[in-house]
């Protein structure tokens, strides 16, 4: 009975339209009878309209599941403003009440860490809905007489704020995908050019770059990335677990330009987070001895450096110090 939550991959646009035509007759028909109904729904949840929402910038398509079906689905949109759009939350009918609604709404707040607020639409005869947003933090800020720009029925605009100001552009976290891969290899490329005598070939170096959502990192243990507002890769970290009680921290780099808003330290605490809940009790990590003001941050985080040392024999003739902290 796990509640797993995960992106929406092409395979599950079918379904995901089939909950989402479900669970809008069962919640408006009433209000706007099945006609109409019928005539919103064809039209935002088409195949061909959700199929062109999967890997947009700044866009987080969510999909909730439990023993292999879909209980719910979110979507969420950021901008340059700092600002996150809920472009909708649904949960299937008979899933409600169970905290689905909430896991995906959680989900996507942690995905956007820089947002400042959060805005949504909602039927303002959806009690339930408006009881729900509100019980979260959310208030009213207006009203619309064309929810989401298209439909000709009234919404009523409700708010979260998350945090005032921000120093950092918006930025989406993610899971890595397949597609993300010359962006990856571009990003170390640009980062292993600070340091003389270092040069990155992804094929003998980093092979799970080349298709990093298929690598042992994405599918044993986790590895982010974090989108821009271009769709461009800012910046990248992983973790595995190959020993009990152990998670072991990789690929953690932040593009240049991305540095000095403590978006290395953000990453490095939500993999330690996610290194305890798989009950392991320490951390460790291998960084090259070139790599300085990496150490500085390792040792601000409160990683201590270890005696042993150990050498790649790579292109970069790279010997790398161990670092290890206590969770």
């Amino acid at each position: 009975m796990k509640l797993v939550i995960r992106e929406c991959k092409a395979g599950d646009i079918p379904a995901v339209r089939e909950l989402l035509v479900s669970t809008w007759h069962a919640t408006y028909d009433a209000i706007y009878g099945p006609e109409k109904v019928n005539e919103i729904t064809d039209r935002w949840h088409s195949i061909p309209n959700l199929s062109r929402q999967l890997a947009r910038p700044m866009n987080l398509f969510l999909v909730a599941e439990r023993n292999g079906a879909l209980v719910g689905t979110s979507k969420a949109t950021g901008n340059e403003s700092g600002a996150l759009q809920l472009d909708r939350l649904y949960v299937e009918p008979l899933a409600q009440g169970n905290g689905v609604g909430l896991a995906l709404l959680e989900a996507t707040l942690d995905s956007y860490p820089f947002a400042t607020h959060i805005d949504l639409e909602v039927e303002p005869q959806n009690k339930q809905a408006v009881a729900f947003y509100q019980k979260r933090g959310f208030a009213a800020l207006g009203a619309t007489a064309d929810c989401g720009g298209s439909s000709g029925v009234p919404a009523k605009l409700m708010r979260k704020q998350l945090q005032i100001g921000t120093a950092c552009q918006p930025l989406l976290f993610r899971p890595v995908r397949d597609d993300d891969a010359q962006d990856l290899i571009g990003l170390i490329t640009l980062c292993f050019a600070e340091y003389p005598g270092c040069f990155f070939d992804p094929h003998d170096d980093m092979p799970d770059i080349i298709r990093p959502a298929q690598s042992r990192l994405a599918t044993e243990g986790d590895f982010l990335v974090v989108e821009d507002l271009r769709g461009r890769i800012a910046a990248c970290i992983g973790v595995d677990f190959a020993d009990a009680g152990t998670a072991e921290l990789h690929r953690l780099y932040v593009r240049p330009d991305m540095r000095g808003n403590g978006l290395a330290k953000l990453l490095t605490a939500r993999m330690e987070t996610l290194a305890r809940r798989r009950d392991a009790t320490r951390m460790i990590l291998w960084s090259d001895t070139r790599f300085a003001k990496a150490h500085s941050l390792y040792t601000a985080l409160g990683y201590q450096c270890g005696a042993i040392t150990r050498s790649l024999g790579d292109i970069s003739r790279s010997r790398e110090l161990f670092f290890e902290k206590a969770l």
